[in-house]
């Protein structure tokens, strides 16, 4: 991808941008990991697939999709065969940091594919700037980028790199990027359909798009187009009837009568206040833009509908991973739409008043600025029901006061990863003791329970999910269950707020001991 001399400025002030991204949301990715803030679900999934595929113990096995639907890999709840590519790496770089850095790199470099497409697009390096700059600082991208690990993330750059390949006419390299965004999830299809209609629609007229029989016509003549949207339907079938129904007997989960079928797609149950919020300001941080190409718009719709119809009120909401293929999908959008337009003229007529305000690029990045104040994850100067997730400011509180109380929860999590014995835990604790077969959750975000007398239960009481995990284990039917409250056991070997001392270490080590004994011997008794 050659670029002219004269972007070099502009490439200067995307580098910028592009580092301060990746440094910042990596520090936040990892601090919130530090506070035992990550969840199982979903980096504890992740972790554990790649774990178990890396060391023989299974093809993307972990523990809470086999609770909750047991199924015996990833694979039988998502067709993701992009994991399979990270296993290798996460074998080297066996770390939770790993795949929160791979994330954070890849959702900060995709601001260089859509510099290069908006450039070629518009032949005008400040649109193009603009554009990235637009991208990197979209709370919506800020909150893909907060919630966990999710191999969706890594689909985003191949979205903009398709759209380079097809605006050059390179077709076969077109091909190849849209065959990795499939790779991701069973539902990128969508985002191959979406991006096929873009270019239907933006050829054809509106009384060409409602005569049917015109279409035959349309995609004979649109063939790339075409075989975008044929893929990604395949792609979608494939998945959802073929591979993940190969690995769980009762078809995909998602659209059975089960605890996630429950949650996600059953029933239609939407949540008005949500959606029309997450509309708006969806829009407001793109500065209203996709909307100068109405025709386009329409070519989004596919991925609207699969979050809006959802009842799962996470997916209208900023904070998650959910629109993943959406908002690329709406920065093409903006590229095409910026492609001849220097301002947007506005006209105000009242009686005998009338007066011309033209808005340029500068003026309208206003609102995306404020946009993402208000509502992204990292910054959101007040709390609403439309975003979801800690500010940076509210993590570095914790952590700067938690600190020696996090250190000893990593060694007692530490000292008891070490062990033979099964361990069930918080959902909040789990992505730290996910590097190995035998750890389950307590109860799991869909009430999936692994309670028994000879596992180690490992509590701890400031975690968002103890009160709900407790009441499940006051219900078990096992008397005399192998329970490691951490929060006492600090407690009693530190009297006070810990700081590091060794006589406090070995007294921790100590009453580990005593538990992985006991968990030792009723495992020998059967």
């Amino acid at each position: 991808m050659v670029i002219k001399t004269g972007t070099k400025k502009s490439l200067f002030y995307v580098h910028l941008a592009v580092f301060g991204y990746i440094t910042f949301f990596s520090v936040y990715s990892i601090l919130r990991h530090y506070v035992y803030l990550t969840s199982g679900y979903d980096l504890g999934i992740f972790i554990q697939s790649l774990w178990t595929t890396a060391h023989n113990q299974g093809l993307l096995f972990n523990t809470g999709e086999w609770q909750d639907l047991g199924v015996y890999s990833h694979f039988g709840t998502h067709n993701q065969p992009i994991l399979l590519l990270l296993v290798p790496l996460y074998k080297l770089f066996p770390y939770a940091e790993t795949l929160l850095i791979i994330q954070t790199s890849a959702l900060g470099l995709a601001a260089y594919p859509l510099f290069k497409f908006a450039y070629l697009v518009t032949n005008d390096e400040k649109k193009a700037t603009f554009v990235a700059l637009l991208y990197l600082m979209n709370p919506a991208v800020h909150g893909i980028n907060r919630f966990d690990f999710h191999p969706v993330s890594l689909a985003v750059p191949f979205i903009f790199l398709t759209a380079y390949y097809l605006e050059k006419h390179k077709y076969f390299r077109a091909l190849l990027s849209a065959l990795v965004i499939l790779t991701v999830k069973e539902d990128a299809g969508l985002a191959l359909i979406s991006l096929g209609l873009v270019y239907i629609f933006g050829d054809c007229t509106v009384r060409d798009l409602l005569n049917i029989r015109n279409w035959t016509k349309i995609l004979k003549t649109k063939k790339m187009s075409t075989v975008l949207i044929s893929i990604g339907i395949l792609w979608i079938l494939i998945s959802m009837f073929v591979v993940v129904p190969m690995f769980n007997p009762m078809g995909y989960p998602y659209f059975s009568d089960n605890k996630l079928g429950e949650v996600y797609y059953s029933h239609i149950n939407i949540n008005g206040k949500l959606v029309l919020g997450y509309i708006l300001v969806i829009l407001m941080s793109l500065g209203f833009l996709p909307l100068l190409k109405p025709r386009l718009f329409l070519a989004t719709l596919p991925l609207w509908l699969e979050n809006i119809l959802s009842s799962n009120d996470y997916q209208v909401m900023i904070g998650y991973q959910y629109p993943y293929m959406l908002i690329p999908l709406l920065f093409i959008l903006i590229v095409y739409g910026l492609k001849d337009l220097e301002a947007i003229t506005i006209k105000v007529a009242y009686r005998d008043f009338t007066n011309t305000y033209s808005v340029t690029l500068k003026k309208i990045l206003v609102i995306p600025f404020l946009t993402m104040l208000l509502f992204s994850p990292a910054f959101h100067v007040v709390d609403t029901d439309y975003v979801s997730g800690y500010r940076i400011s509210q993590l570095l509180y914790m952590w700067r006061v938690g600190n020696s109380y996090f250190g000893v929860i990593d060694e007692i999590v530490e000292y008891l990863q070490q062990s033979q014995c099964p361990i069930s835990t918080h959902n909040e604790l789990f992505p730290h003791l996910a590097n190995r077969l035998d750890t389950y959750y307590i109860v799991t975000p869909f009430n999936s329970t692994y309670i028994d007398n000879k596992t180690i239960i490992l509590i701890e009481s400031t975690r968002p999910s103890y009160t709900k995990d407790i009441t499940y284990l006051k219900k078990s039917e096992y008397d005399n269950l192998i329970i490691v409250n951490a929060s006492k056991i600090i407690l009693e070997c530190y009297s006070m707020y810990p700081y590091p001392s060794e006589a406090g270490r070995e007294c921790i080590h100590e009453k580990l001991r005593e538990k992985i004994t006991e968990c030792e011997r009723r495992s020998e008794d059967g």
